[in-house]
Protein backbone atom coordinates (compact mmCIF):
# COMPACT_ATOMS: atom_id res chain seq x y z
CA UNK A 1 0.00 0.00 0.00
CA UNK A 2 1.35 3.40 -0.91
CA UNK A 3 2.10 5.88 1.84
CA UNK A 4 -0.96 7.98 0.93
CA UNK A 5 -3.38 5.04 0.59
CA UNK A 6 -6.05 4.65 3.23
CA UNK A 7 -8.57 1.92 3.96
CA UNK A 8 -12.12 3.17 4.50
CA UNK A 9 -14.81 0.92 6.02
CA UNK A 10 -18.42 1.94 5.41
CA UNK A 11 -20.83 0.23 7.83
CA UNK A 12 -24.34 0.96 6.54
CA UNK A 13 -27.37 -1.31 5.90
CA UNK A 14 -28.54 0.24 2.63
CA UNK A 15 -26.74 -0.75 -0.59
CA UNK A 16 -27.55 2.65 -2.06
CA UNK A 17 -26.17 4.46 0.98
CA UNK A 18 -22.97 2.42 0.90
CA UNK A 19 -22.61 3.00 -2.81
CA UNK A 20 -23.14 6.74 -2.41
CA UNK A 21 -20.46 6.83 0.26
CA UNK A 22 -18.17 4.70 -1.84
CA UNK A 23 -18.40 7.21 -4.69
CA UNK A 24 -17.11 10.04 -2.51
CA UNK A 25 -14.34 12.06 -4.17
CA UNK A 26 -10.78 11.29 -3.20
CA UNK A 27 -8.05 9.04 -4.57
CA UNK A 28 -5.91 6.40 -2.93
CA UNK A 29 -8.72 4.76 -0.97
CA UNK A 30 -9.55 1.11 -0.50
CA UNK A 31 -13.27 1.02 0.31
CA UNK A 32 -14.76 -1.84 2.35
CA UNK A 33 -18.50 -2.23 2.88
CA UNK A 34 -20.42 -3.91 5.68
CA UNK A 35 -24.19 -4.31 5.96
CA UNK A 36 -24.29 -5.47 9.60
CA UNK A 37 -22.48 -5.11 12.90
CA UNK A 38 -21.02 -8.60 12.53
CA UNK A 39 -19.61 -7.88 9.06
CA UNK A 40 -18.15 -4.59 10.30
CA UNK A 41 -16.41 -6.36 13.18
CA UNK A 42 -14.99 -8.97 10.81
CA UNK A 43 -13.68 -6.38 8.38
CA UNK A 44 -12.17 -4.29 11.16
CA UNK A 45 -10.29 -7.32 12.48
CA UNK A 46 -9.16 -8.52 9.05
CA UNK A 47 -8.29 -5.25 7.29
CA UNK A 48 -7.49 -2.72 10.06
CA UNK A 49 -9.09 0.29 8.34
CA UNK A 50 -7.91 3.84 8.91
CA UNK A 51 -11.44 5.31 8.97
CA UNK A 52 -14.82 3.73 9.77
CA UNK A 53 -18.07 5.50 8.79
CA UNK A 54 -21.01 4.02 10.76
CA UNK A 55 -24.66 4.55 9.89
CA UNK A 56 -26.91 5.01 12.93
CA UNK A 57 -29.31 2.32 11.67
CA UNK A 58 -26.65 -0.37 11.33
CA UNK A 59 -28.40 -3.68 12.17
CA UNK A 60 -27.18 -6.78 13.96
CA UNK A 61 -29.16 -9.59 12.35
CA UNK A 62 -27.20 -12.48 13.94
CA UNK A 63 -26.77 -12.46 17.73
CA UNK A 64 -23.41 -13.52 19.21
CA UNK A 65 -22.91 -17.28 19.04
CA UNK A 66 -25.33 -17.74 16.14
CA UNK A 67 -24.15 -20.41 13.64
CA UNK A 68 -24.57 -18.05 10.70
CA UNK A 69 -22.88 -15.10 12.38
CA UNK A 70 -20.33 -13.88 9.80
CA UNK A 71 -17.61 -12.95 12.30
CA UNK A 72 -16.57 -16.58 12.85
CA UNK A 73 -12.83 -16.98 12.10
CA UNK A 74 -13.48 -19.61 9.44
CA UNK A 75 -15.76 -17.24 7.48
CA UNK A 76 -13.65 -14.09 7.65
CA UNK A 77 -12.27 -14.67 4.16
CA UNK A 78 -15.75 -14.37 2.66
CA UNK A 79 -16.13 -10.73 3.68
CA UNK A 80 -12.67 -9.24 3.17
CA UNK A 81 -13.16 -8.45 -0.53
CA UNK A 82 -15.96 -5.91 -1.22
CA UNK A 83 -18.40 -6.77 -4.02
CA UNK A 84 -18.40 -4.58 -7.12
CA UNK A 85 -20.78 -1.62 -7.31
CA UNK A 86 -23.52 -0.61 -7.74
CA UNK A 87 -25.34 -3.27 -5.66
CA UNK A 88 -24.51 -5.95 -3.11
CA UNK A 89 -25.08 -9.52 -4.30
CA UNK A 90 -27.19 -10.37 -1.23
CA UNK A 91 -29.95 -8.08 0.11
CA UNK A 92 -29.21 -6.83 3.61
CA UNK A 93 -30.99 -8.66 6.41
CA UNK A 94 -33.89 -7.04 8.18
CA UNK A 95 -33.35 -5.02 11.32
CA UNK A 96 -34.41 -6.80 14.50
CA UNK A 97 -37.27 -5.13 16.28
CA UNK A 98 -35.24 -5.12 19.50
CA UNK A 99 -32.77 -2.76 17.86
CA UNK A 100 -35.17 -0.57 15.92
CA UNK A 101 -34.99 2.96 17.25
CA UNK A 102 -32.43 2.36 20.01
CA UNK A 103 -29.34 2.33 17.75
CA UNK A 104 -27.54 -0.26 19.88
CA UNK A 105 -25.46 -1.84 17.05
CA UNK A 106 -23.73 1.43 16.17
CA UNK A 107 -22.78 1.94 19.80
CA UNK A 108 -21.79 -1.71 20.15
CA UNK A 109 -19.43 -1.29 17.20
CA UNK A 110 -17.79 1.79 18.70
CA UNK A 111 -17.50 0.06 22.07
CA UNK A 112 -16.08 -3.13 20.57
CA UNK A 113 -13.41 -1.27 18.59
CA UNK A 114 -12.33 1.01 21.42
CA UNK A 115 -12.89 -0.81 24.69
CA UNK A 116 -12.78 -4.49 23.74
CA UNK A 117 -10.17 -4.48 20.97
CA UNK A 118 -8.21 -1.50 22.25
CA UNK A 119 -7.88 0.14 18.82
CA UNK A 120 -7.27 3.81 19.55
CA UNK A 121 -5.82 4.57 16.12
CA UNK A 122 -8.81 4.11 13.81
CA UNK A 123 -10.92 7.24 13.19
CA UNK A 124 -14.64 6.60 13.83
CA UNK A 125 -17.37 8.75 12.21
CA UNK A 126 -21.00 8.16 13.24
CA UNK A 127 -23.90 9.30 11.03
CA UNK A 128 -27.06 10.28 12.92
CA UNK A 129 -30.45 11.83 12.32
CA UNK A 130 -30.54 15.61 12.95
CA UNK A 131 -32.66 15.32 16.10
CA UNK A 132 -30.78 12.38 17.64
CA UNK A 133 -28.64 14.36 20.10
CA UNK A 134 -28.44 11.54 22.65
CA UNK A 135 -26.92 9.10 20.16
CA UNK A 136 -24.27 11.60 19.08
CA UNK A 137 -23.35 12.32 22.70
CA UNK A 138 -23.18 8.65 23.67
CA UNK A 139 -21.16 7.68 20.59
CA UNK A 140 -18.61 10.39 21.28
CA UNK A 141 -18.45 9.34 24.95
CA UNK A 142 -17.70 5.77 23.89
CA UNK A 143 -14.80 6.86 21.70
CA UNK A 144 -16.14 8.03 18.33
CA UNK A 145 -14.05 10.83 16.84
CA UNK A 146 -16.82 12.58 14.94
CA UNK A 147 -20.62 12.58 14.61
CA UNK A 148 -22.32 14.00 11.51
CA UNK A 149 -25.98 14.76 10.93
CA UNK A 150 -27.88 13.36 7.96
CA UNK A 151 -28.41 14.27 5.17
CA UNK A 152 -24.75 14.55 4.26
CA UNK A 153 -22.90 17.04 2.16
CA UNK A 154 -20.52 14.80 0.16
CA UNK A 155 -17.73 17.38 0.17
CA UNK A 156 -18.00 17.82 3.95
CA UNK A 157 -17.92 14.07 4.57
CA UNK A 158 -14.99 13.71 2.21
CA UNK A 159 -13.14 16.40 4.14
CA UNK A 160 -13.93 14.67 7.45
CA UNK A 161 -12.69 11.36 6.06
CA UNK A 162 -9.47 13.03 4.90
CA UNK A 163 -8.95 14.53 8.36
CA UNK A 164 -9.59 11.14 9.94
CA UNK A 165 -7.15 9.44 7.58
CA UNK A 166 -4.40 11.91 8.45
CA UNK A 167 -5.02 11.43 12.16
CA UNK A 168 -5.10 7.65 11.85
CA UNK A 169 -1.82 7.58 9.91
CA UNK A 170 -0.18 9.85 12.46
CA UNK A 171 -1.47 7.73 15.35
CA UNK A 172 -0.09 4.57 13.74
CA UNK A 173 3.29 6.18 13.14
CA UNK A 174 3.42 7.36 16.75
CA UNK A 175 2.42 3.93 17.99
CA UNK A 176 5.06 2.25 15.84
CA UNK A 177 7.65 4.69 17.19
CA UNK A 178 6.47 4.08 20.76
CA UNK A 179 6.62 0.31 20.28
CA UNK A 180 10.13 0.55 18.84
CA UNK A 181 11.22 2.77 21.75
CA UNK A 182 9.71 0.32 24.23
CA UNK A 183 11.63 -2.56 22.65
CA UNK A 184 14.85 -0.55 22.73
CA UNK A 185 14.35 0.36 26.39
CA UNK A 186 13.70 -3.29 27.18
CA UNK A 187 17.04 -4.14 25.58
CA UNK A 188 18.68 -1.37 27.64
CA UNK A 189 17.15 -2.83 30.80
CA UNK A 190 18.37 -6.30 29.85
CA UNK A 191 21.91 -5.03 29.29
CA UNK A 192 21.72 -3.00 32.48
CA UNK A 193 20.94 -6.10 34.51
CA UNK A 194 24.13 -7.64 33.15
CA UNK A 195 26.12 -4.71 34.56
CA UNK A 196 25.07 -5.62 38.09
CA UNK A 197 26.88 -8.35 40.01
CA UNK A 198 25.37 -11.75 39.34
CA UNK A 199 27.26 -13.53 42.13
CA UNK A 200 29.40 -12.55 45.07
CA UNK A 201 32.79 -13.87 46.08
CA UNK A 202 32.41 -16.78 48.46
CA UNK A 203 34.13 -15.96 51.70
CA UNK A 204 33.48 -17.91 54.91
CA UNK A 205 31.28 -15.77 57.12
CA UNK A 206 30.29 -13.28 54.39
CA UNK A 207 26.65 -12.84 53.36
CA UNK A 208 25.48 -10.38 50.66
CA UNK A 209 21.90 -9.66 49.58
CA UNK A 210 20.56 -7.03 47.19
CA UNK A 211 17.23 -5.46 46.24
CA UNK A 212 16.82 -3.89 42.79
CA UNK A 213 13.45 -2.55 41.56
CA UNK A 214 13.63 -0.11 38.63
CA UNK A 215 10.67 2.29 38.43
CA UNK A 216 10.61 1.80 34.64
CA UNK A 217 12.35 -0.34 32.08
CA UNK A 218 15.74 1.18 32.86
CA UNK A 219 17.18 2.54 36.08
CA UNK A 220 19.55 5.24 37.27
CA UNK A 221 20.50 3.19 40.34
CA UNK A 222 23.69 1.16 40.54
CA UNK A 223 25.23 -1.17 43.10
CA UNK A 224 28.34 -3.30 42.99
CA UNK A 225 30.73 -5.32 45.13
CA UNK A 226 34.02 -7.01 44.27
CA UNK A 227 37.35 -7.99 45.79
CA UNK A 228 40.38 -5.73 45.83
CA UNK A 229 43.96 -6.79 46.45
CA UNK A 230 44.67 -7.02 50.19
CA UNK A 231 46.53 -4.15 51.78
CA UNK A 232 49.89 -4.08 53.49
CA UNK A 233 50.78 -2.21 56.62
CA UNK A 234 52.24 0.73 54.71
CA UNK A 235 48.97 1.15 52.83
CA UNK A 236 46.74 1.33 55.88
CA UNK A 237 44.45 4.30 56.19
CA UNK A 238 45.41 6.57 59.09
CA UNK A 239 43.46 6.44 62.31
CA UNK A 240 40.57 8.89 62.56
CA UNK A 241 38.58 10.27 65.49
CA UNK A 242 35.97 7.62 64.71
CA UNK A 243 38.48 4.78 64.81
CA UNK A 244 41.55 5.99 66.72
CA UNK A 245 42.73 2.48 67.46
CA UNK A 246 41.90 0.75 64.20
CA UNK A 247 43.46 -2.72 63.94
CA UNK A 248 46.56 -3.15 61.90
CA UNK A 249 45.75 -4.35 58.39
CA UNK A 250 46.48 -7.94 57.67
CA UNK A 251 46.60 -10.15 54.65
CA UNK A 252 42.85 -10.73 54.49
CA UNK A 253 40.60 -9.82 51.57
CA UNK A 254 39.21 -6.34 50.93
CA UNK A 255 35.64 -6.11 49.62
CA UNK A 256 34.69 -2.89 47.84
CA UNK A 257 30.98 -2.03 48.02
CA UNK A 258 29.41 0.73 45.96
CA UNK A 259 25.92 2.14 45.60
CA UNK A 260 25.05 5.14 43.42
CA UNK A 261 22.00 7.06 42.27
CA UNK A 262 21.93 9.09 39.07
CA UNK A 263 19.52 12.03 39.03
CA UNK A 264 16.46 11.67 36.80
CA UNK A 265 14.92 8.65 35.14
CA UNK A 266 14.75 6.86 31.82
CA UNK A 267 17.34 6.39 29.11
CA UNK A 268 19.55 9.32 30.11
CA UNK A 269 19.84 8.17 33.71
CA UNK A 270 20.47 4.59 32.55
CA UNK A 271 23.24 5.75 30.22
CA UNK A 272 24.92 7.76 33.00
CA UNK A 273 24.55 4.77 35.32
CA UNK A 274 26.55 2.66 32.86
CA UNK A 275 29.25 5.35 32.82
CA UNK A 276 29.47 5.30 36.61
CA UNK A 277 29.77 1.53 36.57
CA UNK A 278 32.52 1.69 33.95
CA UNK A 279 34.45 4.25 36.00
CA UNK A 280 34.11 2.21 39.20
CA UNK A 281 35.21 -0.99 37.51
CA UNK A 282 38.05 0.78 35.69
CA UNK A 283 39.48 1.79 39.06
CA UNK A 284 39.25 -1.83 40.17
CA UNK A 285 41.06 -2.99 37.05
CA UNK A 286 43.71 -0.39 37.76
CA UNK A 287 44.12 -1.70 41.29
CA UNK A 288 44.66 -5.23 39.98
CA UNK A 289 47.30 -3.98 37.53
CA UNK A 290 49.08 -2.03 40.24
CA UNK A 291 49.04 -5.08 42.51
CA UNK A 292 50.52 -7.22 39.73
CA UNK A 293 53.32 -4.67 39.36
CA UNK A 294 54.00 -4.75 43.09
CA UNK A 295 52.47 -1.32 43.63
CA UNK A 296 49.95 -0.49 46.35
CA UNK A 297 46.35 0.17 45.29
CA UNK A 298 45.11 3.72 45.08
CA UNK A 299 43.39 5.02 48.19
CA UNK A 300 39.61 4.98 48.13
CA UNK A 301 39.59 8.78 48.19
CA UNK A 302 41.68 8.94 45.01
CA UNK A 303 39.34 6.49 43.32
CA UNK A 304 36.31 8.67 44.11
CA UNK A 305 38.19 11.80 43.08
CA UNK A 306 38.97 10.30 39.66
CA UNK A 307 35.38 9.18 39.17
CA UNK A 308 34.20 12.69 39.97
CA UNK A 309 36.72 14.25 37.62
CA UNK A 310 35.50 12.12 34.72
CA UNK A 311 31.87 12.88 35.54
CA UNK A 312 32.59 16.61 35.61
CA UNK A 313 34.12 16.28 32.14
CA UNK A 314 31.03 14.39 30.89
CA UNK A 315 28.09 16.12 32.60
CA UNK A 316 29.63 19.29 34.03
CA UNK A 317 27.34 22.23 33.26
CA UNK A 318 24.32 19.93 32.92
CA UNK A 319 21.67 19.47 35.62
CA UNK A 320 22.67 15.82 36.09
CA UNK A 321 24.52 14.65 39.17
CA UNK A 322 25.43 11.41 40.94
CA UNK A 323 25.32 10.49 44.60
CA UNK A 324 27.62 7.66 45.64
CA UNK A 325 28.63 5.65 48.67
CA UNK A 326 31.85 3.67 48.28
CA UNK A 327 33.36 1.57 51.03
CA UNK A 328 36.26 -0.83 51.48
CA UNK A 329 35.69 -3.60 54.02
CA UNK A 330 39.08 -4.92 55.11
CA UNK A 331 38.46 -8.31 56.66
CA UNK A 332 42.03 -8.66 57.81
CA UNK A 333 41.99 -5.35 59.68
CA UNK A 334 38.31 -5.55 60.62
CA UNK A 335 37.56 -2.05 59.34
CA UNK A 336 35.24 -0.17 56.98
CA UNK A 337 36.72 2.80 55.15
CA UNK A 338 34.10 4.83 53.28
CA UNK A 339 33.31 7.98 51.33
CA UNK A 340 29.69 9.17 51.17
CA UNK A 341 29.35 11.67 48.33
CA UNK A 342 25.92 13.20 48.87
CA UNK A 343 24.23 9.81 49.18
CA UNK A 344 21.67 8.53 51.68
CA UNK A 345 23.16 7.71 55.08
CA UNK A 346 24.33 4.13 55.26
CA UNK A 347 23.39 2.10 58.31
CA UNK A 348 26.19 0.28 60.14
CA UNK A 349 25.37 -2.36 62.73
CA UNK A 350 28.20 -3.11 65.09
CA UNK A 351 28.97 -6.48 66.59
CA UNK A 352 27.02 -5.50 69.73
CA UNK A 353 23.88 -4.66 67.74
CA UNK A 354 24.29 -0.88 67.91
CA UNK A 355 23.18 0.87 64.70
CA UNK A 356 25.09 3.95 63.50
CA UNK A 357 24.24 6.23 60.61
CA UNK A 358 27.02 7.12 58.17
CA UNK A 359 25.89 10.42 56.65
CA UNK A 360 27.34 12.26 53.68
CA UNK A 361 30.88 13.46 54.22
CA UNK A 362 31.64 14.70 50.67
CA UNK A 363 29.93 16.67 47.89
CA UNK A 364 27.86 14.86 45.29
CA UNK A 365 29.59 13.98 42.02
CA UNK A 366 29.52 15.58 38.59
CA UNK A 367 29.19 19.27 39.51
CA UNK A 368 32.73 20.46 40.30
CA UNK A 369 36.20 19.16 41.07
CA UNK A 370 36.79 18.35 44.71
CA UNK A 371 39.04 16.52 47.11
CA UNK A 372 37.57 13.74 49.21
CA UNK A 373 38.29 12.53 52.73
CA UNK A 374 37.47 9.02 53.93
CA UNK A 375 36.27 7.95 57.35
CA UNK A 376 37.01 4.72 59.14
CA UNK A 377 34.77 2.51 61.27
CA UNK A 378 35.38 -0.85 62.98
CA UNK A 379 33.89 -3.81 61.12
CA UNK A 380 34.57 -6.87 63.30
CA UNK A 381 32.69 -10.19 63.10
CA UNK A 382 28.99 -9.61 63.70
CA UNK A 383 28.98 -6.30 61.81
CA UNK A 384 26.48 -5.47 59.08
CA UNK A 385 26.17 -2.69 56.51
CA UNK A 386 22.96 -1.56 54.79
CA UNK A 387 23.16 0.71 51.74
CA UNK A 388 20.10 2.02 49.89
CA UNK A 389 18.83 4.70 47.49
CA UNK A 390 16.23 7.37 48.24
CA UNK A 391 13.52 5.58 46.26
CA UNK A 392 12.83 3.56 49.41
CA UNK A 393 11.48 6.59 51.27
CA UNK A 394 10.06 8.61 48.39
CA UNK A 395 6.52 7.23 48.31
CA UNK A 396 3.12 7.73 49.95
CA UNK A 397 1.90 5.87 53.01
CA UNK A 398 -1.53 5.60 54.63
CA UNK A 399 -3.18 8.98 54.97
CA UNK A 400 -1.46 10.43 51.90
CA UNK A 401 1.73 11.57 53.66
CA UNK A 402 5.19 11.00 52.22
CA UNK A 403 7.25 8.45 54.15
CA UNK A 404 10.40 10.57 54.18
CA UNK A 405 13.97 9.64 55.14
CA UNK A 406 13.59 9.99 58.92
CA UNK A 407 10.55 7.73 59.19
CA UNK A 408 12.24 5.24 56.86
CA UNK A 409 15.26 5.17 59.17
CA UNK A 410 13.03 4.65 62.21
CA UNK A 411 11.37 1.68 60.48
CA UNK A 412 14.59 0.16 59.11
CA UNK A 413 16.99 0.47 62.05
CA UNK A 414 15.08 -2.11 64.16
CA UNK A 415 15.27 -4.54 61.22
CA UNK A 416 19.04 -4.10 61.15
CA UNK A 417 19.35 -4.46 64.92
CA UNK A 418 17.52 -7.78 64.66
CA UNK A 419 20.34 -8.77 62.32
CA UNK A 420 18.58 -11.46 60.28
CA UNK A 421 16.77 -11.28 56.92
CA UNK A 422 17.11 -7.51 56.97
CA UNK A 423 15.88 -6.81 53.42
CA UNK A 424 12.82 -9.05 53.82
CA UNK A 425 11.99 -7.44 57.17
CA UNK A 426 12.47 -3.98 55.69
CA UNK A 427 10.12 -4.74 52.77
CA UNK A 428 7.51 -6.12 55.17
CA UNK A 429 7.68 -2.94 57.26
CA UNK A 430 7.28 -0.80 54.15
CA UNK A 431 4.27 -2.80 52.99
CA UNK A 432 2.69 -2.42 56.40
CA UNK A 433 3.21 1.35 56.36
CA UNK A 434 1.78 1.62 52.84
CA UNK A 435 -1.19 -0.66 53.46
CA UNK A 436 0.00 -3.02 50.74
CA UNK A 437 2.74 -3.02 48.14
CA UNK A 438 4.47 0.40 48.30
CA UNK A 439 3.78 2.47 45.15
CA UNK A 440 7.43 3.17 44.33
CA UNK A 441 7.75 6.16 42.00
CA UNK A 442 11.54 6.10 41.97
CA UNK A 443 14.15 3.43 41.39
CA UNK A 444 14.64 1.28 44.50
CA UNK A 445 17.97 -0.35 45.36
CA UNK A 446 19.43 -1.75 48.58
CA UNK A 447 22.56 -3.72 49.42
CA UNK A 448 23.06 -5.62 52.68
CA UNK A 449 26.43 -7.02 53.77
CA UNK A 450 26.76 -9.19 56.87
CA UNK A 451 29.97 -10.51 58.42
CA UNK A 452 29.25 -13.54 60.57
CA UNK A 453 32.72 -14.50 61.67
CA UNK A 454 36.45 -14.30 60.97
CA UNK A 455 37.44 -14.82 57.35
CA UNK A 456 40.61 -16.86 57.12
CA UNK A 457 42.41 -18.99 54.59
CA UNK A 458 42.46 -18.85 50.86
CA UNK A 459 39.72 -17.09 48.94
CA UNK A 460 37.22 -19.20 47.08
CA UNK A 461 35.22 -17.58 44.27
CA UNK A 462 31.96 -18.82 42.82
CA UNK A 463 32.03 -20.32 39.34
Amino acid sequence: MAADDITLLIAAPSPLTREALRRLPGAGRTVLRAATLAEALDLHAARHPHVVVIDAVLPDPAPPGSPNRPDRPDMASHVTAPPPPPYDPVPPPAVHAAHAGDHRPVLDLVRAIRAERGDEDVFLIVLTEPEDHDLRAEALALGANDALRLPLEPLELDARVAVGARQARMARRLRAYSDRLTREMARVAELQMRLLPSSSPYLPGLHVESLYLPSGDASGDYFDYFLLPSRTGAEAAPATPHAPHAPDPGDGPVLRVVIADVSGHGARAAFLMSIVRTLVRAQNDGAAARHADGMPPQPLTETVRRINRHLVDIIGGEPDFVTLFAGDIDFGAGTLEYVNAGHCPALLRGGDGTVTRLPSNAPLLGFFSADFAAEMRPFPPGSQLLLFTDGLHDWTVRGGARLGPERFMEMTEPCLRAGSDVLAAMEAALREAAGGTPPFRDDVTALWIRRDGPIVGELVKTD
